[in-house]
């Protein structure tokens, strides 16, 4: 059985803002508990184009978590990447995101993360004894809305 979260929200904002939003200024509307490193974290880095590379920085000296590479990079259109956690053992999942014109001036953006099935089954549930998959889903709830918020109302809240 496949396990992944699909979700699709709709932005009052053009694709290219959305875009831009996503992979320009993550640091505005991402917040904590969704780091590897909590204690080091200073801040996300998308690399543009296909082939870059997805990393939690730890400071400015090139310190860091590989998140994951692009797999896909069609702006302002589709967006994919391969991503990990630190504690997955080196396995990856895969995310993808499409941005569509709603035909009102807005965004219907429609996320993907699937692939969860592939990580060992005792990583698959976490320890509050929701599957990796579901807290992935109520994660991703939380940060589509900060990222609505972001875009449509300049805050994140």
């Amino acid at each position: 059985m496949t396990k992944r979260v699909d979700r699709t929200i709709v932005i009052a904002a053009p694709p290219e803002r959305v875009w831009k939003a996503w992979v320009q200024e993550m640091n505005a509307w991402w917040t904590r508990p969704y780091y590897n490193d909590h204690d080091r974290v200073t801040g996300l880095l998308m690399e543009p184009g296909l082939g870059g590379r997805y990393i939690e920085k730890w400071g400015e000296n090139g310190e860091g978590f590989l998140i994951g590479n692009i797999t896909q990079w069609l702006p302002p259109h589709r967006l994919a990447y391969t991503w990990t956690q630190s504690d997955w053992q080196g396995v990856y999942t895969l995310v993808r995101i499409e941005f569509e014109a709603d035909g009102n001036g807005g965004t219907c953006m429609r996320f993907i993360h699937e692939g969860f099935e592939r990580l060992p089954v005792d990583l698959q549930v976490a320890p509050s004894g929701m599957t990796l998959h579901e807290g992935y889903d109520h994660g991703w709830n939380e940060l589509s809305s900060r990222l609505k918020n972001f875009i449509e109302k300049g805050k994140p809240e």
